[in-house]
């Protein structure tokens, strides 16, 4: 097991080292110059002195090779320079979102998860019955109905009943609790909503294909209550690609709700990413998809740890 996770940590560095190559490259490969959409993006004229004095401050006008080869070193240090756009550390710039985003992902996994696996075990131990029906209605209906459309939905409704707007500035939590809870409880509704109905397709029909087995068949004919066959034999076994699925949109959660964070006035690190590719602005890019592309191989990484504990049958050697 110990040469199992030194092996899958040093495969990791090869892998965020392909996310990095192949995002300096495709950044450089944009139409576009950061230098002149800051300069002269009113439309103004700039002398050609200027830009170039600028590029040469940014480090632009060194070959891409050298380039590559100083943000690396950078990086390797968590030092990944400053931002040329705004022109301040781009660790500082992403810290004061990234608790809102964390906090805004945990939030929703912890929402879907609470939906997904009762509703999941529900709709498969009471198959073709009116339960299952209605989980399957909620589930699709979840798959069907955008996250932002739902928080749309969700600020009309808070506006009339409760005369509730989306805040102007972030509160952290342990400054405001309440006021924090109250400003994110409800884009993470929105967003748990859908990947609850994602987790709880894939709980039902993996516990439906685990009933199927012969140990379960076994366990049942030894006369153990079906409660038991349920939660000792099957779910536990029926849980992996469950957790696979939980997992990764826990990754994708992070970077990729740039919409949402709109609806609700939130300024997280999908808006960041965002911003960050309009502006051409190379450095906070890369930095932010070596975060997200970080976050996704060490989610992998403690999904496949886990899946040791849920299914004795899975050895790593």
């Amino acid at each position: 097991m110990q040469g199992y996770i030194v092996s899958r940590i040093l495969l990791m560095i090869p892998t965020l080292l392909g996310v990095a190559i192949i995002t300096f490259i495709l950044l450089r490969m944009v139409p576009g110059d950061v230098v002149q959409l800051k300069l002269a993006g009113d439309g103004g004229n700039v002398a050609a002195e200027v830009i170039q004095a600028e590029r040469a401050r940014l480090g632009l006008d060194k070959p891409l090779l050298a380039q590559f080869f100083d943000w690396i070193w950078g990086a390797v240090r968590f030092d990944f320079g400053l931002s040329m756009w705004t022109g301040r550390p781009i660790i500082q710039e992403v810290l004061i979102r990234l608790e809102l985003s964390v906090q805004l992902t945990i939030m929703a996994t912890l929402i879907a998860t609470v939906l997904a696996l009762p509703l999941g075990i529900l709709a498969a131990v009471k198959r073709d019955t009116w339960i299952d029906y209605a989980v399957r209605i909620f589930s699709i209906a979840g798959l069907a109905i955008p996250s932002f459309w739902l928080g749309i939905v969700l600020i009309l409704v808070l506006l009339i009943a409760f005369q509730y707007s989306p805040p102007l500035s972030f509160t952290p939590f342990f400054k405001d609790p309440v006021e924090n809870l109250s400003q994110l409880i409800w884009p993470a509704l929105a967003v748990g909503y859908r990947y609850s109905a994602v987790a709880t397709r894939m709980t039902r029909s993996t516990l439906l294909e685990v009933m199927r087995e012969d140990y379960v068949r076994t366990a049942r004919a030894k006369g153990l209550r079906e409660s038991l066959v349920v939660v000792r034999h099957a779910l536990r076994n029926a849980f992996l690609p469950v957790v696979t699925v939980i997992g990764l949109e826990f990754a994708f959660l992070l970077g990729g709700l740039l919409v949402t964070e709109q609806v609700f006035n939130l300024n997280g690190i999908g808006k960041l990413m965002v911003e960050a590719v309009l502006r051409r602005d190379y450095t906070m890019t890369q930095a932010l998809i070596l975060l997200v592309a970080s976050v996704f191989v060490l989610v992998n990484f403690l999904v496949d740890l886990l899946y040791v504990w849920l299914d004795p049958r899975v050895s790593y050697r």
